[in-house]
C-alpha cells in the first residue's frame, strides 16, 4: 500500500524544510501529534540514524510509534521509517525550490505488516488518504501564514 501527494507551497525551501525537520513544527500541521522524543540523542548535523518515538493521539487513546532517519539532506529530502508491531511505513519528503516556492513530492509506503494488516490498510485506504490530505493542507496553509518567529527558532536557523 503505497500513498502520493504532491503540493505546490507558497513559501521558501528552507521554511517548508523545517515544518517536517523539527518535532515543535511538526505539531503545528500533523494533527493528534503530542510528542516526539530521541532516547538517545539527536545530532542536527547529521541525523541519520537517528531513533526516535512519537506518541500521537488517535481518538481517545495515545499510540506510540517507533521510528528512525532513513535520509537527511537538508533542506531538500527528508525519509524516516516508522511504526509498531503492527505494521512500519517508509515516509519519503522531497522538497524542491522553485524560486520563492515549494513544490514538495510525499509518499508513505507499507514496507511491514502482517496480512490482515495489508488488508486494514487496503479497506480504510480512502480515510487514510483524507487525513493525507488534510495534513498537506494544514502543511500549506502553516508554511504560506506563519511567519518564521511562529516557527520553532532552531529548526529554522538551522535551515538557513
Amino acid at each position: 500500500m503505497q500513498f502520493t501527494y504532491n503540493l505546490q507551497i507558497n513559501a521558501p525551501i528552507q521554511k517548508v524544510f523545517a515544518l517536517v525537520d523539527d518535532e515543535q513544527n511538526l505539531k503545528l500541521w500533523m494533527d493528534g501529534l503530542e510528542e516526539t522524543i530521541y532516547p538517545e540523542s539527536l545530532n542536527r548535523q547529521n541525523p541519520v540514524g537517528t531513533k526516535f518515538k512519537q506518541r500521537i493521539r488517535e481518538g481517545r487513546r495515545i499510540a506510540e510509534y517507533d521510528g528512525e532517519v532513513l535520509v537527511y539532506e537538508n533542506p531538500t529530502h527528508l525519509a524516516i521509517i516508522i511504526g509498531n508491531q503492527q505494521f512500519t511505513m517508509q515516509v519519503d519528503y522531497r522538497f524542491s525550490a522553485k524560486g520563492e516556492w515549494t513544490w514538495l513530492d510525499y509518499s508513505a509506503t507499507m514496507v511491514g505488516g502482517n496480512f490482515f494488516m495489508k488488508l486494514f490498510a487496503k479497506l480504510f485506504a480512502p480515510l487514510t488518504r483524507r487525513i493525507l490530505d488534510r495534513q498537506m493542507r494544514k502543511l500549506k496553509e502553516v508554511a504560506e501564514n506563519s511567519s518564521p518567529y511562529q516557527m520553532h527558532s532552531n529548526a529554522f536557523a538551522a535551515a538557513k
